[in-house]
């Protein structure tokens, strides 16, 4: 009911208008396309961010393992360097040795000792980012399995592997995702100056509660022509900006795609070389014991150098 001062009217009147955008020149559809392709997009980022913390994870959990590694090499060293010292002064009292031998000594163990403390610095701080990374308490102490062992193999070629890279790889789906986007928009921009059509409908409902008829009802059908013929550019503006970033997102494209071809080489160069570097490292570890065996020998026997 409608009040006013004087009187209560008891009349009402009610409406029900519809609407229904028959021809957009293409709005509608780009907006449902581009939307689409944002959300695969935004999936494609978390995707990345993804697969970013997991090789963060896996380098700093790397670098964990050198770091205790390295600590206990310079141990060793340090042990090492400290038995020669006592060996070099007993060979001195003896007068075995001389002087100049000790001096020397001493200042191996100087050095080693300093390479120990770096060494153990590095392992303090590998562990705290390893920390930082899980997002653990700060008094959380965290530590690597000891034994280092290779990964595996790689079987694929070079070729097969950047291939496997350009179809993984979610940031080089992004620049194509995000051309999608701006043409969609670009269709979007153009549309303010397109012509638009629309069906329309409304439903009234009229009548007087205490007149003893009953309410009168009414339909009426329509149809709507929309065209903005000027609006200062700002459509054809947005367009060509739009077509900018198109050319933009194809060129990040290119750029990309170059660069994950680039850092699939280095990582299978660099893969292949510390694969030969294992086994000869692994030969001259068997080479120098044998000969620190020998020279402890000779050292003993007052026929060779603390060095």
């Amino acid at each position: 009911p409608l009040l006013n001062r004087n009187q209560v009217s008891t009349s009402f009147n009610g409406a029900l208008p519809l609407s229904y955008d028959l021809y957009t020149s293409g709005v509608r559809p780009a907006t449902i396309r581009a939307a689409e392709k944002q959300v695969r997009f935004q999936a494609l980022e978390v995707e990345r961010l993804s697969e970013a913390t997991r090789l963060s994870v896996t380098r700093a959990y790397y670098n964990l393992q050198e770091a205790d590694a390295q600590t206990r090499i310079s141990e060793a060293a340090v042990a090492n360097a400290a038995q020669i010292l006592r060996d070099t002064q007993l060979q001195e009292q003896a007068g075995l040795g001389t002087r100049f031998d000790v001096l020397q000594t001493q200042v191996s163990l100087a050095n080693a000792s300093q390479d120990l403390t770096r060494a153990r610095s590095q392992q303090r701080i590998s562990r705290r980012q390893i920390v930082q990374l899980l997002s653990l308490a700060q008094d959380v102490d965290v530590s690597a399995v000891p034994t280092i062992v290779e990964a595996g193999t790689w079987e694929l070629s070079l070729e097969q592997t950047i291939v496997l890279a350009f179809k993984n790889r979610a940031e080089l789906e992004q620049p194509l995702l995000q051309r999608d986007i701006s043409e969609q928009r670009r269709t979007i921009a153009l549309g303010a100056v397109r012509p638009k059509a629309s069906l329309t409908a409304t439903y009234n409902v009229l009548g007087i509660l205490d007149d003893g008829a009953g309410p009168s009802q009414g339909l009426a059908l329509g149809a709507r022509l929309q065209w903005n013929f000027f609006d200062g550019g700002a459509a054809r503006a947005r367009a060509r900006q739009e077509t900018t970033n198109i050319a933009i997102a194809e060129n990040t494209f290119a750029t990309q795609r170059d660069q994950v071809r680039f850092d699939v080489e280095q990582a299978f160069f660099n893969l292949n070389a510390n694969r030969e570097n294992i086994q000869t490292a692994s030969f001259a570890l068997q080479a120098a014991q044998e000969s620190l065996r020998l020279a402890r020998l000779r050292f003993g026997a007052g026929v060779g150098t603390n060095t």
